[in-house]
């Protein structure tokens, strides 16, 4: 068992090309560049992100990596029924979920925020400043804080709330309905954003940084002690049990830190832990993984 998780841990290493193969036949997500998606019908794009989903988890010989990508989609949540959500969706799904699931947290949060579905979905692209009157829209920089780092009990105040807005202003993302080419790209007004200092969770970011202001508060959150022990939480009640101990979660968010976010390194220090032996099997399973236990347990075959 211990060799397995060995394996798992590196996806790399393991010839997964029968299910590559696989999902070579859902064509519309693997096209290249962003405005290429919009060739589809949403309902296309969701029926082969959906399937596509299904194939993986049951052919997959990277079951950590698909896992890991089903944890990543819940954690950096985005409703495809939203705007051009429609058409973007399964470009995160490729360049930022599965790219970076196993690989370090602050490159798959920096993906996420720069994400043109994420901009979409949280209202990033509306976050502009266009007078000295104009309010920042706070929407994704609370649930960056809330949901995506920190956590609800982090530490944050309102006022870091709205210096974060702040940083992201300018941040815009090419609207189908706006635009005839490049539709999808996202590019970084500087006329919009608010340049000035900001001050977030005790950092001074100064005023002139432009699109630099993204990168900071990224990084800023992004190795902070409250965002390793909120991640090591939900690692912990997703492969050991909900009310995992603080020990398990103390110590899974010590190793989050100290690897400065690598997660898989994270999870090797999880799977070490007595607890995780001890209780790996207490969790009930979600319906889709029910299902996908049923098809095995069967052998089953299945389109997906």
């Amino acid at each position: 068992v211990e060799a397995y998780i060995d394996e798992q841990l590196h996806p790399q290493r393991i010839d997964d090309s029968a299910s590559v193969r696989k999902s070579r036949h859902f064509e519309a997500l693997h096209v290249s560049p962003a405005a290429e998606f919009f060739d589809y019908s949403p309902a296309e794009l969701l029926d082969q992100l959906t399937r596509d989903k299904m194939q993986r988890a049951l052919h997959s010989r990277c079951q950590l990596q698909e896992l890991m990508v089903d944890f990543w989609s819940d954690h950096f949540n985005i409703d495809a029924s939203k705007g051009d959500c429609r058409w973007l969706k399964p470009m995160d799904d490729r360049e930022v979920i599965r790219k970076h699931a196993l690989g370090k947290f602050s490159e798959l949060l920096h993906a996420s925020a720069k994400s043109p579905a994420m901009l979409w979905y949280l209202d990033g692209r509306v976050n502009v400043k266009r007078s000295p009157e104009d309010k920042p829209n706070e929407n994704y920089a609370r649930e960056l804080l809330e949901l995506h780092t920190l956590g609800v009990n982090g530490g944050y105040t309102q006022r870091d709330v709205m210096e974060v807005a702040r940083c992201l202003t300018g941040w815009r993302v090419r609207e189908r309905n706006k635009f005839r080419f490049a539709v999808g790209k996202v590019e970084f007004a500087k006329r919009l954003h608010d340049d000035g200092e900001k001050h977030v969770l005790g950092h001074t970011i100064p005023a002139g940084l432009g699109a630099g202001d993204l990168d900071r508060v990224l990084d800023i959150v992004a190795h902070h002690p409250a965002t390793a022990r909120y991640i090591a939480g939900k690692l912990c009640q997703r492969f050991i049990h909900q009310d995992a101990s603080e020990n398990v979660i103390t110590t899974v968010a010590e190793a989050f830190l100290q690897s400065r976010g690598d997660i898989t390194h994270t999870l090797q220090t999880l799977f070490k832990h007595d607890e995780f032996w001890q209780h790996r099997s207490c969790n009930i399973k979600r319906p889709f993984h029910f299902v996908l236990s049923a098809l095995r347990a069967t052998a089953a075959k299945t389109d997906a």
